[in-house]
């Protein structure tokens, strides 16, 4: 036989090798974890505590990457470019793999260029005011709104952001008109908001609960849709009489075409992760409820929420020609 043909029947035997046969020594090298938010947020530090337990159970370092920008996009577009071979992952949120696509004229990526890996679970919000508002319930809040249209403000990390879209659908919801307020990230937001420059901010509970304790903001309800176990004294808004169910969710994303049996060995040990006792004792303190799903449920979810999101910008003609 010619070294052609060995050559060509190494090749057809890589092939038809089992698909589990060519993942066993998987990974081999470090794997890039690419985080779209800046070091120090609450997204970070999620991030690091998977890599942390993930470089444990896979046996090579898993390299937390901050790429932050543009709501997420320059994060997002270099892993879209990057090899599908499972050494490039995405830390995803809501704005990376479905605002983004949706809301951004010109972007560099589709919601198309991913893999869904695994799914971990959401983060409510907490709609907070200042303390010298007048409104201390939703339902004085919605007055104010209506009595001036256009006048009660709203912080948010930036538009197409979810805390824009969580804006959105509250006028939506009420019949209200807000005025929108966008900051590049949440902290000159929280910055505005406690100076009383700006009425209202959705933000994490936690940080919200610890606010409130030290008087510097009210807690008008959560976004969750029901009450919170850490937080039960803090009513939801859809028990106010909006039904608003809206939160930062965090998953784990590939390229597309990433070999299926890398994104199931994957999957599986991000999951084996969630089971950890220690870990959901932090991600619950993390105010993060907690709701794995394999990449099918993942990719079922993303496309339910393109469905539910995609009317509402429409209807609030939230679009960016960038």
């Amino acid at each position: 036989m010619s070294i052609r043909n060995l050559a060509l029947g190494a090749v057809l035997a890589a092939f038809l090798l089992p698909v589990s046969a060519q993942t066993d020594n998987f990974p081999q090298r470090p794997i890039r974890l690419v985080v779209p938010w800046s070091p120090g947020a609450h997204t970070d530090a999620v991030a690091r505590l998977m890599a942390d337990r993930l470089t444990t159970r896979l046996k090579q370092p898993v390299l937390v990457d901050n790429k932050p920008g543009a709501t997420g996009i320059i994060g997002a577009t270099l892993v879209a470019r990057s090899q599908p071979d499972g050494y490039t992952l995405l830390f995803a949120l809501p704005e990376t793999n479905v605002l983004n696509p949706l809301i951004y004229k010109n972007i560099a990526y589709t919601a198309k260029d991913f893999d869904a890996v695994a799914f971990m679970g959401v983060v409510p919000f907490a709609l907070v005011a200042n303390p010298s508002s007048k409104a201390s319930t939703v339902s004085d809040f919605v007055r104010l709104a209506k009595e001036k249209p256009g006048a009660v403000s709203v912080a948010t990390w930036g538009i197409g952001s979810t805390a824009h879209v969580a804006t959105a659908l509250i006028e939506q919801s009420a019949n209200v008109q807000l005025l929108h307020v966008p900051f590049p990230g949440s902290a000159p937001a929280l910055t505005q908001l406690l100076s009383g420059q700006v009425d209202l901010m959705f933000m994490g509970t936690q940080t919200a609960a610890d606010l409130a304790k030290a008087g510097k903001v009210k807690v008008l309800g959560v976004t969750s849709a029901k009450r919170m176990d850490a937080y039960p004294e803090f009513p939801t808004l859809a028990e106010q009489g909006l039904p608003i169910d809206v939160a930062v969710w965090y998953g784990f994303m590939a390229p597309a075409n990433t070999p299926a049996a890398i994104k199931d060995h994957l999957a599986k040990e991000i999951l084996a992760v969630l089971q950890d006792p220690a870990v959901l004792k932090e991600l619950r303190d993390r105010t993060m409820v907690i709701t794995p799903q394999s990449a099918a449920q993942f990719s079922r979810f993303l496309s339910d929420e393109e469905a539910r999101w995609t009317s509402l910008i429409k209807a609030k003609n939230i679009r960016i020609d960038n």
